[in-house]
């Protein structure tokens, strides 16, 4: 007697009823998606990984200081100051320094130079007093510095000029205008005498 055996129930991988299943799934997703428009062919490949680069402003952005409201600012850079009615473009520039020449090769641990602030009045007069301006070192020490002449007043078509003479030490400095003992701009430098 031979004994048979069957394979009811059981069929070969990829043969049976549900053997179209999985193609029909992916056809109806396909289909699906460009229904909705998912699969739009100029979107994804040209614009993925694209980053937005913002264009720089047609002119440079000048930032507003008041009494109130104070502003750090890299030397060189003007901010426009607001005192009650009266409106003025306020710069520091420098230091100019006069580097020492020396014969080791080692650079000087401090050099002379001129710090040049500038009040140009945009309404109204400005007055610009060297009792005012503080610079203080990395380390949170006062500069000791002369001033060309004691005040000047920037009105109408006529700047006001202080130039700053001291001696500065090689590191970060900063420079603060306290009209009324209040801080409004405090500029930000290097000296670098390597």
């Amino acid at each position: 007697m031979t004994h048979r055996t069957t394979c009811r129930g059981r069929t070969r991988y990829g043969y049976g009823p549900g053997a179209r299943r999985p193609l029909a799934a992916v056809a109806l997703l396909t289909l699906g998606l460009a229904a909705t428009g998912c699969a739009h062919k100029s979107d994804a490949p040209q614009d993925l990984g694209r980053v937005p680069i913002p264009s720089a402003p047609a002119s440079p952005v000048v930032p507003t200081a008041s009494a109130g409201h104070a502003q750090l600012v890299a030397m060189g850079d003007a901010v426009r100051v607001s005192t009650g009615s009266d409106q003025a473009l306020i710069t520091a520039a420098g230091p100019d320094l006069r580097l020492p020449s020396t014969a080791s090769g080692r650079p000087p641990d401090s050099a002379p130079g001129t710090i040049t602030v500038t009040v140009r009045p945009v309404s109204g007069s400005t007055a610009l007093r060297a009792d005012d301006l503080t610079i203080t070192d990395e380390l949170g020490h006062s500069v000791r510095f002369t001033s060309d002449r004691p005040a000047a007043d920037a009105s109408q078509g006529q700047a006001a000029v202080l130039h700053l003479a001291a001696t500065y030490a090689a590191g970060h400095s900063t420079i603060t205008w306290k009209p009324a003992g209040k801080p409004v701009v405090t500029w930000d430098f290097e000296v670098e005498l390597d």
